[in-house]
């Protein structure tokens, strides 16, 4: 049985800088390397994971996080992505269906 896994890749978007922290960021990428680490947020700022199709690397699926969130929610996609077909992950995505949702 095919996995979403198989079907889609999942990425971690940082959310853009302007100005000094865009400074400060390439330079502290520059120095630790930290941010070639998928997932890994230096900035604080958050950002968002997005799932493509592999086949054609169209976006299906844009989830934005806090900074605190982006753990959570990746151990949470990469779950669901191991464990449902394609389908399945997409029909029972909704934007509640995070860790700590708010209502």
């Amino acid at each position: 049985m095919q996995r979403a896994g198989d079907v889609y890749e999942l990425r971690f978007e940082p959310r853009e800088q302007r100005g000094f922290r865009v400074l400060a960021a390439a330079i502290m990428q520059a120095v630790t390397l930290a941010d070639t680490i998928s997932g890994n947020d230096t900035t604080g700022a958050g950002g968002a994971y997005v799932l493509t199709r592999r086949s054609d690397g169209t976006e299906v699926l844009r989830v934005d996080v806090t900074h605190d969130e982006i753990g959570g929610m990746r151990l949470h996609l990469e779950d669901r992505l191991a464990k449902l077909t394609p389908e399945e992950f997409m029909t029972s995505w909704t934007p509640d269906d995070q860790p700590g949702a708010r209502s």
